[in-house]
């Protein structure tokens, strides 16, 4: 008897033990998943930095070469039909440039948009995860 009542109790502590180590690992598991999106997000606001540096030079030039194309458009004379024309492809060749640039900074602008909304649904994916784990210093 005294041997069945030690063996249930040893086999309830293992049980126990048991129970509580997949806790940890549990909170292990979730622990880690915060901070690999952590980093992920970490990694994401870099390039989002960068990406704001591109756009902050693509947009300084894009403000100059939208004033070339605008003072280009309004200096024709038709004095000269030849002097004309080639004002003509002067100012098309301007407004091409003018095109590109801004093509360049709405590309810009968009993948700065699209960077904004992995960095919010990372960070709510983040605050969801830290509501569930606790992390527990030792």
């Amino acid at each position: 008897m005294k041997r069945l009542l030690l063996m249930g109790i040893m086999t309830l502590s293992v049980l126990t033990g048991f129970s509580q180590n997949t806790a940890i690992v549990n909170n292990l598991k979730e622990q880690q998943k915060v901070l690999d999106l952590t980093a992920k997000l970490n990694k994401l606001q870099l390039d989002y930095e960068k990406e704001k540096a591109n756009y902050n030079a693509i947009s300084e030039k894009a403000a100059s070469v939208n004033a070339d194309a605008n003072s280009a458009t309004t200096n024709f004379t038709a004095s000269d039909p030849s002097s004309t024309v080639k004002q003509a492809k002067d100012t098309v060749k301007k407004l091409k440039e003018t095109k590109a640039v801004n093509k360049k900074l709405a590309k810009s602008q968009k993948n700065m948009t699209k960077m904004e909304q992995k960095m919010a649904k990372l960070q709510s994916k983040i605050d969801e995860l830290n509501k569930k784990v606790q992390i527990i210093d030792k």
